[in-house]
């Protein structure tokens, strides 16, 4: 699919009423979230427990509501494809995953074994309805403290931004420059009332600093590679007591289908203590895994 010509990748979500799609997004009614799909790699390879490939359903075909590795997947509205998940090239995928994890230094088996786990399919979909809630529809998106930025946006913008939070955290656009008030009256950048909870997310810097750059970022997204790419060095080199930068998940599978596998990967490179040299590892391969099946 091409990608939107903005500085984010955006999602309009239109939730179903209790039907069943394939191929991209599936919301519920209440509340609407995506859930994802664990498939049983020791099908495949024998000696590994779980592989974290994650099915979505297709636009032309409906069926009840699915199971995650058994049991019931909390208000989701899906169904595993008919057709057999044996095939090559999602082991593609799971190998390529795999050698990420012997590069950062993971116990394999451990981490094929958290793939499996239920409970980091829930914390995705945490992430995502919590965004959802805060009013994110695109990645990135920067919450700091509570002034939320949308978009890839020039690094001197965020860091203007941290500042000011930083000086005292304005309570009008009036403590901004025109460039950012600029951004405000096009809808990108506002005070909100609310800023994320980052209970459990990946932290760098203090957990408790004055200032907190929570990310909801994709990463199968070119803007949340671009924004990585180009800016986060500068913000990391704010990082420490004052300063901390979280990540919270928002894949947008519906344009970018391997994103919520990526997601599995880093929460359980996270397990290990290696969340952020599996997201560096991630952003920078993209194109490599990206285009896997």
């Amino acid at each position: 699919m091409t990608e939107p010509k903005s500085l984010e990748d955006i999602v309009e979500p239109e939730p179903l009423q209790g039907a069943t799609q394939t191929g991209g997004p599936v919301y519920v009614k209440d509340p609407p979230a995506w859930s994802y799909f664990l498939t049983p790699a020791a099908l495949i390879l024998g000696s590994i427990v779980i592989a974290g490939t994650i099915w979505w359903t297709r636009d032309d075909s409906s069926g009840p509501g699915s199971t995650l590795n058994g049991a019931p997947a909390a208000d989701a509205i899906s169904s595993v494809p008919t057709a057999s998940p044996v095939a090559s090239a999602p082991a593609g995928l799971l190998d390529t995953m795999k050698s990420y994890a012997r590069q950062t230094g993971l116990n394999e088996a451990a981490f094929s074994q958290c793939l499996g786990d239920s409970a980091n399919v829930a914390e995705l979909n945490g992430d995502l309805q919590e965004g959802k809630d805060l009013g994110v529809t695109g990645t990135p998106t920067f919450f700091v403290n509570n002034k939320m930025l949308v978009g890839a946006q020039p690094t001197a913008i965020l860091e203007e931004i941290i500042q000011a939070e930083l000086k005292g955290s304005p309570t009008t656009l009036e403590g901004y420059s025109a460039a950012v008030r600029e951004l405000a009256a096009a809808g990108r950048f506002s005070i909100v009332a609310k800023k994320p909870d980052i209970t459990g997310a990946a932290i760098e810097g203090n957990p408790g600093a004055k200032v907190v750059v929570a990310e909801y970022s994709d990463f199968q997204c070119p803007f949340c590679k671009q924004w990585t790419d180009t800016s986060l060095k500068a913000v990391r080199a704010k990082l420490g007591n004052d300063v901390a930068l979280a990540f919270l998940h928002f894949p947008i599978v519906q344009i970018h289908p391997n994103a919520g596998n990526a997601s599995l990967v880093a929460i359980c490179a996270g397990k290990q203590g290696k969340f952020w040299p599996m997201h560096d590892l991630l952003f920078a391969r993209q194109t490599e895994w990206a285009a896997l099946k």
